[in-house]
């Protein structure tokens, strides 16, 4: 019974694969997909983070995170792209990539995989802001997922819009988690200085 029941779950997870596939009118069945956050505190020490997605597994052997210059979010996402794009040689490219963001950073994203000459898919899925305040509240702000098909806006417990909150979630909560350990060596750093009586 063990094995059927994961064979059931594989086969489930590949279902919605194809749906997304379909539904959003993709080149590629979204096998693998690398899903990427930008994340500041406080807007000092911005890092980015990209979670792999593969075959229906978090593979996090392939997760990745770097330190980045930029100061705006379009700046961040071309920077962690760009540095993403360059390393294909090193671990190929997916078939997905999921940005936070909308249609300027989908069609930034687009632009970048372009000139790498690498055949992948983008979505990008935005929280709709209803006002500052409401979007960073659960339940009030909408998300929209953007394609180069279009635009959609799908009902809360879709199970195709779950997939994306799902890897945008954990690209999220690699970037806090990647934060936390930057801010405390930071902290770290300074309390050294002080030490020194600097």
């Amino acid at each position: 019974g063990e094995i059927s029941i994961k064979k059931y779950k594989n086969v489930e997870k590949f279902d919605i694969l194809r749906e997304i596939k379909e539904y959003f009118n993709l080149a590629h069945t979204p096998y693998v997909v690398e899903a990427y956050d930008n994340s500041h505190l406080f807007g000092e020490a911005s890092v980015g983070a990209m979670v792999r997605y593969e075959h229906g597994e978090w593979a996090k052997q392939n997760y990745r995170h770097m330190h980045l210059n930029s100061k705006n979010d379009y700046e961040q996402m071309r920077e962690s792209l760009t540095a993403r794009a360059l390393r294909f040689d090193k671990l190929s490219p997916p078939d997905l990539w999921v940005i936070d963001g909308g249609e300027a950073l989908l069609n930034l994203a687009c632009e970048i995989l372009a000139s790498s000459g690498a055949n992948v898919d983008v979505i990008a899925i935005s929280k709709e802001k209803i006002d500052a305040k409401a979007h960073r509240a659960k339940g009030g702000a909408r998300d929209k997922i953007y394609a180069s098909s279009g635009v959609f806006t799908l009902p809360v417990g879709d199970r195709r819009l779950q997939f994306f909150q799902r890897l945008r979630d954990e690209a999220h909560r690699f970037a806090i988690t990647f934060h936390q350990k930057t801010k405390r060596k930071e902290d770290l750093g300074a309390s050294k200085l002080a030490d020194a009586g600097v």
